[in-house]
């Protein structure tokens, strides 16, 4: 059984498949300070594209940040993967938290592959090693 996420295309001051009525709006902003997405079905390439605009939308309207609650997706392929990837780009450049809860293992393993394998491409690849003459130091002082 394939099944996609289930959600509208409504504006984004009530998105979609969201759970807001524990939170008020700041008294500043008359905005909310998080939004909690809950998608269902699959992440999949029918889906994602339509669920990173909402979850950029989201990330864009929120004081806060924003949670995502996966406890009902069944399935995510790269495509889903990529678009959970750009929100944590999204939300790096916007200055704004994003959560993602109830991930299975698969998906977070990928998710974690992914989002190093883009950190690389954009600053390079780690390189943690220190000079010699500094490993040579640190030995020395932890033989004494």
């Amino acid at each position: 059984m394939n099944t996609t996420l289930d959600f509208s295309t409504s504006p984004i001051t009530k998105p979609p498949y969201t759970s807001v009525s524990h939170l008020a709006t700041s008294p500043q902003t008359d905005r909310l300070p998080i939004i909690v997405l809950q998608p269902n079905g699959s992440l999949d390439s029918t889906s994602s594209s339509e669920f990173q605009s909402v979850l950029e939308e989201s990330l864009e309207q929120v004081t806060e940040g924003v949670i995502v609650d996966l406890l009902w997706v069944e399935s995510t392929d790269a495509d889903g993967i990529a678009a959970l990837v750009a929100g944590i780009q999204r939300a790096t450049l916007l200055g704004k938290l994003l959560s993602f809860q109830a991930m299975d293992g698969q998906t977070r393993a990928a998710l974690e592959v992914e989002w190093n394998r883009q950190r690389e491409i954009s600053f390079g690849p780690r390189n943690d090693l220190f000079e010699k003459d500094l490993e040579r130091f640190l030995d020395q002082l932890t033989k004494r």
